[in-house]
């Protein structure tokens, strides 16, 4: 048991000791630091066995559910036919029984969404449900959320509209946009090929959340899709100019595969630490940060990027 979960079971047991107001807020302020284990079952429609069968014979990596599989929370009902979602704080107080597929291990905020946003009638949360029996009803889980966004919103609020921009677009940049790229993969990339602009424009105004502090236009894009040969489609993004000294795209390549549509890339040109560095970097799959040194100038980058492609298919070949 990790040290945030042990003290959220110490403050549990000093709240049922003694519910005071100071006691129930102290725990308050303690769950929203903790992750709990949430048993879940997958759909009908998956073939769990194989999916069991893939945890089983990797058994220290993280093995992705099939896209549109949705985990569906165990439900627990009380004597009044009261339906709770059950969260435990550490693996010793799941009981055995009823079976579940799996266990999601999620922040409270994420288990206080999705209680309150459960397509079925639903109370709250039970946590430790057969042992401390801690129900946080929905009135309870409203405020907590309440509290959280104000605390969110008056943190963001401390930051310049500079920084703002600079934060939101590091955002879609090294975040939003390879996250879509690499999980909606050769559909995204042949979206984006032929819807261009407007496509990239609408992932960054998503990106910076608030519409009256987004600063760019559609025109401030540029979308050019290459076929540079049967096994090549590059997108080459120009973006917006960069002025700010930060971390920031002066443009983006995107590749794939034409043929199997599964070899997709996210490459990088973008401004270094010092003043005048240009570097080529890459967003993998993993949504880890890669550098590949100094950029060449925008002329060679095509050519720089064709050159790491064809080292790594030597290497898989």
């Amino acid at each position: 048991m990790n040290k945030e979960a042990q003290k959220t079971e110490q403050l549990i047991q000093i709240y049922k000791e003694d519910p005071a107001k100071e006691n129930l807020n102290a725990l308050v302020h303690q769950v929203q630091k903790t992750i709990f284990l949430v048993p879940a079952n997958l759909p009908d429609n998956i073939d769990k066995e194989a999916l069991k069968q893939e945890v089983k014979d990797n058994p220290n990596e993280k093995v992705q559910l099939p896209e549109g599989a949705t985990p569906i929370p165990c439900v627990l009902k009380s004597p009044e036919g009261k339906v709770f979602i059950p969260v435990y704080s550490s693996q010793g107080q799941i009981p055995k029984e009823p079976k579940f597929d799996f266990i999601m291990t999620l922040p409270f905020l994420a288990c206080l969404k999705m209680a309150l946003n459960a397509k079925a009638p639903c109370e709250g949360v039970a946590l430790n449900p057969f042992s401390d029996n801690l129900l946080f009803n929905r009135p309870i889980l409203e405020a907590i959320s309440k509290d959280y966004e104000a605390k969110a919103n008056a943190k963001q609020m401390k930051v310049s509209p500079q920084q703002y921009h600079i934060m939101m677009r590091q955002k879609a940049e090294f975040h939003d946009l390879p996250l879509r790229v690499f999980k909606e993969g050769a559909p995204f990339i042949h979206q984006l090929s032929d819807e261009k602009e407007p496509l990239v424009n609408e992932v960054y105004q998503n990106a910076f959340q608030n519409p009256g502090l987004y600063p760019f236009r559609e025109s401030d894009f540029e979308v050019m899709p290459l076929n540079i040969n049967e096994e090549l489609l590059l997108i080459r993004l120009d973006l917006p100019e960069v002025k700010a000294p930060a971390q920031l795209c002066y443009r983006i390549y995107i590749t794939l595969n034409p043929k199997n549509e599964k070899q997709i890339h996210y490459f990088t040109i973008e401004r270094g630490k010092e003043k005048g560095e240009r570097n080529l970097g890459a967003i993998g799959s993993d949504g880890k940060h890669y550098t590949f040194g100094e950029a060449p100038v925008e002329g060679a980058e095509i050519q720089r990027i064709m050159d790491l492609l064809e080292q790594e298919k030597e290497k898989t070949s």
